[in-house]
């Protein structure tokens, strides 16, 4: 891992999960993007893995790149490697979220869901909190996510837990949490949750980042031009996607990891009526209503 300063001119992005699939195209593009004007970052859960990476695209590109060892299930990743960043640097221009665990084939959502709410839901928050004070001014925070996150996949009852205008980011984890007690309990289909854990699991990570947005920019916390976002990058074939080809999702529609990298780059530069979003859930530089 290379320990080298940079100067303030230089850009720093970092991509957590960035070892396979979007992330790892996601690794490349932007090292691409910026060459020899920034440095890139990459995170794996293992130290193999992110060196793997680090390497292989560093083959690739001719360029150098940096890899820190993130869990995002770890209660201290997050502020470890924020606090790293920040050492080398003082700062971050582009941030990537897109770690997370997903849901099992043929599993439970029993099985899945408190894994999948504490690196999803609870993760994304520590992301957020600990590197939106390392945003410059005009940087981009994305989290992402998808178009499955939206408030019209849940019953009208289960809505209003879920409302980013009104409700806090904390009170959002609450109502995540309680849905992870209702499955392990065999109350959930009773109350309305829906039969697949993933749907609960991105309404919550797209209305928190959207609360949290909303207050990042309330309280001054964000700089000029600085914003927050969760993304849909659309159906990509990927190892985690690959067994819901044929029943969630149709495999002649999904892009290359490579194709969606490229799309979500989008949010370096694009703008929608002359004015880039913040708080929204974005597909193709589109905003998706969240409905709340």
């Amino acid at each position: 891992m290379s320990s080298n300063l940079i100067t303030m001119n230089q850009k720093v992005g970092l991509i957590i999960g960035g070892n396979r699939g979007i992330g790892r195209a996601l690794v490349e593009a932007l090292a691409r993007e910026w060459g020899k004007d920034g440095i890139v970052y990459l995170t794996a859960r293992t130290e193999s893995d992110a060196q793997k990476t680090r390497q292989a695209v560093e083959q690739t590109t001719g360029l150098t790149l940096n890899a820190f060892v993130f869990d995002l299930s770890n209660p201290s990743d997050s502020h470890r490697v924020a606090e790293e960043l920040r050492k080398r640097h003082g700062y971050v221009d582009v941030l990537f979220q897109n770690g997370a665990y997903l849901p099992r084939a043929g599993r439970d959502a029993a099985d899945d869901a408190r894994p999948m709410i504490q690196a999803n839901s609870h993760g994304t928050l520590r992301v957020l909190e600990a590197f939106t004070p390392l945003i410059r001014e005009n940087g981009r925070l994305v989290v992402v996510a998808s178009a499955l996150g939206v408030l019209e996949k849940l019953p009208r009852n289960l809505r209003p837990l879920f409302d980013s205008r009104k409700r806090s980011p904390q009170q959002i984890n609450a109502a995540i949490d309680e849905y992870v007690r209702a499955v392990e309990s065999g109350s959930a289909q009773g109350q309305g949750w829906p039969d697949w854990v993933n749907i609960p699991s991105k309404v919550a990570q797209v209305a928190l980042t959207r609360s949290f947005a909303r207050e990042a920019r309330a309280s001054g916390v964000l700089p000029a031009g600085a914003t927050i976002n969760a993304a849909c990058p659309g159906v990509t074939l990927t190892d985690a996607t690959r067994d819901f080809m044929g029943t969630v999702f149709n495999e002649a529609d999904a892009q290359s990891p490579e194709v969606a990298a490229q799309g979500l780059m989008w949010f370096l530069s694009g703008k929608i009526n002359s004015a880039q979003p913040h708080g929204e859930l974005i597909q193709h530089g589109k905003i998706i209503e969240f409905g709340d």
